[in-house]
């Protein structure tokens, strides 16, 4: 893994431990550590002097003002994509989180890869919404999207791994994701954009309106593929990609 460009990150904690740990993995990984808070007023004297690309801030803050009210003045005045970091929230926290928008979240304890994929994924998005890719971005990080995809759910980054995704279902400018253990995802987007983010090697269309993870095939008949225990339509303008890419006939 290695950081996309000098990405600047201001660190926001006020358990000193964890903070020094964020620090340490933040420049392993390549990125560079602007300054480091322990509330929200140090924070905003940092952000007066210094401009970061990104911020990282706990949400349960000590003090007056929570993270959450950093990050609305982060937003608002400083317009810098902001992290969340937590271990627990209750449900009033969370719905206040969820309002001020943030381009990312993280559950505590993180892995660096968690860590590295939550950053790339803000900045990326960021430099989308201002219409050009700084610093060196990739179009798309090859680290994160290796073995997994995020999906943005509600104010989440949700991760889903390439192996427990199941099959696709279309159904307009949305999206029906079928994972392994009877978990489902809706999200917008277009079959056809989201097929060019997916390893080729691992999913097939093989409907207009439907894809499927070659490793999880159990059966085909000529009318359809049984996936997971679900019985998945075959476009007939489908069937010779079929037998192409698995070298069978039916």
């Amino acid at each position: 893994m290695e950081a996309s460009g000098d990405i600047r990150i201001l660190i926001v904690e006020d358990e000193l431990i964890i903070a020094e740990d964020i620090r340490t993995k933040l420049v392993s990984l390549g990125y560079i550590v602007t300054g480091m808070a322990v509330s929200a007023d140090e924070a905003e004297q940092l952000l007066k002097n210094i401009k970061p690309d990104l911020v990282i801030l706990d949400i349960m803050l000590s003090g007056e003002r929570d993270g959450i009210d950093l990050a609305r003045v982060i937003r608002d005045q400083y317009k810098v994509p902001f992290i969340f970091l937590t271990s627990y929230a209750d449900k009033e926290t969370v719905e206040r989180a969820r309002r001020v928008m943030p381009d990312g979240y993280l559950v505590k304890p993180f892995t660096d890869k968690d860590l590295f994929a939550a950053i790339e994924v803000a900045v990326f998005r960021k430099s989308r919404v201002n219409g050009h890719v700084d610093d060196g971005l990739r179009e798309t990080p090859s680290e994160i999207l290796n073995d997994c995809i995020f999906i943005k759910k509600d104010y989440l980054l949700v991760k889903i791994k390439f192996n427990d995704l199941l099959w696709i279902k279309s159904d307009g400018n949305y999206l029906e994701l079928f994972c392994s253990g009877g978990k489902k995802h809706l999200i917008r987007s277009t079959l056809k954009d989201f097929i060019n983010k997916l390893p080729g090697s691992v999913f097939l269309q093989i409907h207009k309106s439907y894809v499927v993870n070659i490793n999880h095939i159990e059966a085909i008949e000529y009318s359809h593929m049984i996936v997971g225990n679900y019985n998945i339509p075959l476009g007939r303008l489908f069937i010779d990609k079929i037998k192409d890419t698995l070298h069978i006939d039916f």
